[in-house]
């Protein structure tokens, strides 16, 4: 996500490692990166869906998934999950936020 690429400095910055993963396969994620200017951070594909599957981000009915935002520890514990409506895009300042919590 572009408004992740431009705060990725204070992801970093407080320990973060930023990550994108989604359904689409790597060649439309590169197709997206590059329309977009570039993406820094890596981007994985998970086309046969297992990754949301396990984290219940699965949409059966039309074989896709809900976008969400996951913070985890570096321990593999989940200390924040938001989910996104149609339209509807996390915003990196709280997300921000909720990492500092971490530290």
């Amino acid at each position: 996500m572009p408004a992740f690429e431009a705060r990725l400095k204070d992801f970093e910055a407080a320990g973060t490692q930023v990550v994108g993963i989604s359904t689409d396969s790597i060649y439309c994620h590169e197709a997206w990166a590059k329309s977009l200017g570039g993406i820094t951070y890596p981007l994985l594909g998970d086309i046969h869906r297992e990754v949301v599957k396990k984290y219940g981000l699965h949409w059966p009915e039309l074989n896709a998934n809900y976008r969400a935002t996951f913070v985890i520890d570096k321990a593999g514990k989940i200390r924040f999950v938001e989910r996104y409506g149609k339209g509807e895009l996390p915003d990196p300042d709280k997300i921000l936020a909720e990492v500092k919590k971490l530290g």
